[in-house]
């Protein structure tokens, strides 16, 4: 249950890595690339979607290729995105998922360990492990949304980037992937990442630009989005390569995230739906005491110390 809108629950995760942990950049190409990045084994097409040459490094954006004069609505990709990955009561039928995958960086000697945790109605949890680059997560349990990673510590999340975490922790938003967004309009036809596709352009908290939907096949290739961040807007690039199937939903198995000239690729490897167990999304320890600390006023300027104690 992890296709093109819901695959951005990871993407936000990893744009957060690849933002937040100083990655070696190998040279300064066009927007996206990494020359001299070791490649990465590719697994075997889906026996659901035709094989397809591999795709390059990104380039910058291909001219339009000459669309046909009755442009579908942004609703209707977005409807046939959902009917694409295996339909609303396929999706409807799970109420929690565990992913696991791997996450690979120019000049990390081994790829990341990568895993998920979602349960209905919006309890979210991610965990990155990047090896010598340290441990990254990102939670919500329904009310609190929180993050960790070796640069910052832990940290409650809050304002524009709490009210996105909050979006992304819905379980079903899947079924009406256009309410992520404020203003989605059908631009044209263009190639992307090596398919043919509808491009939307797309206003929201989540950001701003284009997301491309295979003309063929209906499935969310990807998006080009300027997003805010503490250094100001970001332009990111999102490119879903591979499908698998994974208990009769479609899941963009292979996916490549690009920002500020560094690239990470993301592979899951499985996608289960049994029960997970709610301590699972509990605050850790320290996050807890963030929330404690949160909720005490501030001591007034020129409060006396106490007796005994030195000022």
């Amino acid at each position: 249950m992890l296709h093109g809108t819901m695959n951005q629950r990871l993407r936000t995760v990893v744009l957060a890595a690849l933002l937040a942990t100083p990655l070696p950049v190998q040279g300064q190409g066009s927007f996206g690339s990494a020359p001299g990045a070791p490649s990465q084994p590719t697994p075997p097409p889906s026996r659901d979607e035709p094989s397809r040459p591999e795709p390059g490094p990104a380039t910058p954006a291909a001219p339009p290729i000459a669309a046909p004069r009755d442009l579908p609505p942004a609703q209707d990709i977005f409807r046939r995105s959902v009917e694409a990955i295996g339909g609303a009561d396929a999706i409807r039928r799970h109420t929690c998922m565990h992913v696991k995958g791997t996450l690979a960086s120019p000049g990390m000697p081994t790829p990341g360990s990568m895993q998920m945790f979602m349960l209905a109605p919006n309890r979210f949890l991610t965990v990155i492990d990047m090896g010598q680059l340290g441990r990254m997560e990102q939670g919500f349990d329904g009310t609190v949304g929180w993050s960790r990673n070796p640069m910052m510590g832990a940290q409650l999340l809050r304002g524009a980037t709490l009210d996105e975490l909050r979006r992304q922790s819905d379980f079903y938003k899947e079924l009406d992937p256009g309410k992520l967004w404020d203003k989605a309009t059908t631009k044209g036809v263009a190639d992307f990442a090596g398919f043919r596709c509808h491009e939307i352009e797309v206003e929201g908290d989540l950001g701003e630009g284009s997301l491309f939907y295979g003309v063929d096949d209906g499935l969310a290739r990807g998006m080009r989005l300027k997003v805010d961040t503490p250094m100001g807007k970001v332009p990111t690039e999102t490119r879903m390569l591979e499908y698998k199937v994974f208990d009769g939903l479609k899941v963009a198995s292979k996916t490549e995230i690009s920002a500020m000239s560094a690239t990470q690729t993301m592979t899951v490897d499985s996608v289960t739906y049994d029960p997970i167990d709610p301590k699972v999304f509990d605050l850790p320890a320290d996050v807890k005491a963030l929330v404690a600390n949160a909720g005490k006023p501030a001591a007034p300027k020129g409060t006396p110390a106490a007796p005994g104690k030195t000022p």
